[in-house]
This record gives structure tokens, sequence and C-alpha cells, in this order.
């Protein structure tokens, strides 16, 4: 393993070093391998090479590092294939070209060379991970580094993050007393904002783990992740604006979406994360009477997701704002 500007690079046979990346395609931001400027990634049984791409590097104080684990571990790095969900980023060893930066489903891992998708089973985890410590222990601080072919970008000093206090427990969502005699009001096909849940969709309780779900905002409009990072009101049902539910405790839920970004604070500002069960992208779900919901950061107790009337994104806001009621559409 080497190092240049904070990004991990990997020995190839006889191909020389190459770098984890995240590449920009029309079948999602997908996890491969990069050097000067070019990369390649894996898709349909075939290797593809771009030029947009992002190399997987950290803020001083972390690393970058490699972990064996039968599931995915916290800090590993994710990216996002339209047509199967999450994927990792990850090192595929004993191939006969030499150890490759890959994807992986957390059960197979594939690799692109010479032209072709290879499939394997031996693989490690690319995690971000606290300097001086072990894999799985994570702490907040990867920025995918944005790419300008022929152009070594330079990685700006962070200050390090600052350590939060261990987050209070919640108490589990009240179950109200049932209709006497036991019968349930039809649930409404629309609440105030012109959006709810829909039928079937997510239960009072909370959300379920894989479901797909829009939050729409005071806009009318869909809250959305940009490719950027940008978090705001305007979006529609396409890939930024449509979420995957992961539950990643009794309470907790991380929401990624179709292009692989998870909604996530950091700096006590909306923006995006790549990287699995991110503290800063973990949310504690309250449900407000009038059936929206509101996502409390964990990483900064007592402020909530907000967005503003005109759709603009701003600084976490206090519970009980306008700005911080969503509606959840399960897509």
């Amino acid at each position: 393993k080497q190092w240049y500007q904070r990004r991990v690079a990997i020995t190839a046979g006889g191909s020389g070093a190459y770098w984890p990346i995240l590449a920009n395609t029309p079948h999602g931001k997908i996890p491969g391998k990069g050097k000067q400027g070019n990369g390649w990634y894996s898709f349909d049984g075939k290797e593809h090479n771009t030029t947009s791409f992002e190399f997987v590097r950290c803020h001083p104080g972390n690393k970058v590092c490699v972990q064996k684990s039968r599931s995915p571990p916290a800090g590993a790095i994710t990216g996002y294939q339209n047509n199967s969900g999450t994927m990792y980023a990850v090192l595929c060893h004993h191939t006969s070209h030499g150890k490759i930066p890959g994807k992986s489903n957390g059960t197979f891992g594939w690799y692109s060379w010479g032209g072709k998708e290879h499939k394997t089973q031996d693989f490690s985890y690319i995690c971000v991970t606290a300097r001086g410590g072990h894999g799985g222990h994570h702490v907040p601080g990867f920025t995918p580094g944005h790419h300008v072919p022929g152009f070594n970008p330079h990685v700006p000093h962070y200050p390090p993050q600052p350590q939060y206090p261990p987050q209070p427990q919640y108490p589990p969502q009240p179950q109200y007393p049932p209709q006497y005699p036991p019968q349930y009001p039809p649930q409404p096909a629309q609440y105030p904002g012109g959006a709810g849940f829909a039928p079937g969709g997510a239960p009072p309780q909370g959300l379920a783990e894989g479901m797909t779900v829009r939050f729409r905002c005071k806009t009318g409009k869909h809250l959305r992740v940009k490719a950027c990072g940008e978090v705001d009101g305007h979006g529609g049902n396409g890939t930024w604006a449509t979420f995957k539910v992961h539950v990643l405790g009794p309470g907790r839920y991380g929401f990624q979406n179709q292009i692989g970004s998870w909604l996530a604070v950091k700096n006590g500002r909306l923006t995006h994360s790549h990287v699995y069960n991110d503290p800063d992208a973990t949310f504690l779900l309250h449900l407000n009477p009038d059936q929206s919901v509101s996502l409390e950061s964990q990483s900064y107790s007592g402020l909530y997701v907000g967005i503003k009337r005109k759709g603009g994104s701003s600084k976490l806001a206090r519970a009980g704002k306008p700005s911080t009621k969503l509606y959840i559409n399960v897509a």
C-alpha cells in the first residue's frame, strides 16, 4: 500500500498503481479503479472507461484502510448501481493481475480487467477510519475528491472533527389506544402540504429497511441531494430525490438516494456522504401530530433537517420550526 495526496494506491500486476475511485456513470456512481486521467469500472460483464470520477481520500486525522469482513463494516465507502442498489468499494485479492480496486454488493466482488468484468469472493472493504484506529471504528471525514482530467487536485487542510457525546436513547413512539369498538379510520389520501403516506406505505412507528421514499417539503416539491452535495427542496421524482431507507439501529435511519449519496450533516450544514453508517448521515425519526415527520441529526442533537419555504437548504433548525416538517411519499 502506498500513499499519494492522501489517496490509497494499490499495485496491480505490471501496470503500476491504481487508486480506488467512484465513477460517475449512466448506471450510477460505481466503485472502480483509476490513475492519472482515466478510470475504469465493471458493469454488465464488461470493463468501461471514464474520465468522470472521484478519488477516494480522507481528511487529516483519518486514514483509508482495507478490512476483511463478512458484512459491510462501519466506515465502508459506498457507491450506487441503478439496477442493484448500494455497491461498496473493495479491494479484490489474489487475482491473476494483482490486487485490484473494484465493487461489491456485500456477497460477491467484481473488478474490471482486459475489457471484461471479473467476479470474486476474495475481497476486503475499503473504509475510512481514525488514524491509529482499527477497521470498523468510523470517524467522519471522508469526502470524494473531485477529479479534473490531467490535474492532481490539492487536498485542503480541514480542522479535526469535534467529538460529540453519546446521543441519548429515545423512547419508542407511543402506541395510541384503539377505537371502541376497535375500528381504525381509513388512511387519508393526503395530508397537509399536499403529500403524506401512500396507501400501504410507512407504518406509524417508523420506516422499514429497503423502503423507497421521497420527502415532500413546504415548497410542494421534494427534498433532494444533488451530485455536488447541495441539498434543497426543489426535487421532482428523479434519482436525486428518491431515497432508499437503511435502518441503522432502534429509531436510527440513513437515507441514500439513487445516485449513491447519503443525506448528511457536516459542520452544521446539510450535504452528502459516501460512507456507510456514517454518524453524520444518521437521523432520528420523529412523527408530528399532523402526520409529517422531522429528521433529527444524530451528530447535532436537538437540531433537525430544515428546508426553507422557497426551497433553499439552511443550517439545521430547532424542533417545531415549519421548515423541519417533511411529508413522506412511498415511491
